[in-house]
């Protein structure tokens, strides 16, 4: 993408992904003296968020190759094969955002399990991160069903949903 363009909806929700990590790596962090797990959540929220900035740019990568395909600049002069690249392309972009709804879900997970240990604004912190985690969980399952173009049956697109779904199961009764 060039400077000031907006890179699209994979990159947002791997960044705000990377943000309610390191919410929640924060939040843990605080709590390790009287929590015995604290640094280590606080260490894999860290881990998380390293991956959420990592999918930020494998995504960018495959949306762009993706718009390059969709706007006909393949190098190829044969149908057959464009439409072959072209697929290929789009598969390619749906990888990312399946893998950042999935690791929203472990990120939403994470965090309620801070917050079941964290006093105060940490707890509600690593809750707003969880539910943060929750809506990238569904705009990144909306990203799959986009590039992929999916039947309902698809394989991604139900495991991108199962992401949605665990993150929503993951939050208390009323977030």
């Amino acid at each position: 993408m060039a400077d000031g363009e907006p890179e699209g909806g994979g990159a947002l929700a791997a960044h705000t992904l990377e943000q309610a990590a390191a919410l929640i790596a924060n939040a843990a962090r605080g709590c390790a003296c009287e929590w015995d797990g604290g640094a280590g959540a606080a260490a894999q929220a860290r881990a998380l968020a390293r991956r959420a900035a990592l999918l930020k740019t494998q995504n960018a990568t495959t949306f762009a190759a993706a718009a390059e395909a969709l706007a006909g600049r393949m190098p190829s002069d044969r149908a057959a094969t464009r439409d072959h690249l072209l697929g290929a392309a789009l598969v390619r972009a749906a990888e990312a955002p399946l893998t950042i709804a999935q690791t929203a879900a472990d990120v939403a997970a994470l965090g309620v399990h801070v917050a079941d240990h964290a006093p105060g604004f940490a707890a509600a912190d690593a809750i707003a991160a969880a539910a943060t985690a929750t809506g990238v969980a569904r705009a990144a399952a909306h990203l799959v069903a986009i590039n992929l173009a999916t039947r309902a049956g698809d394989p991604r697109l139900l495991a991108a949903r199962q992401a949605v779904a665990r993150a929503e199961a993951a939050l208390p009764d009323g977030v």
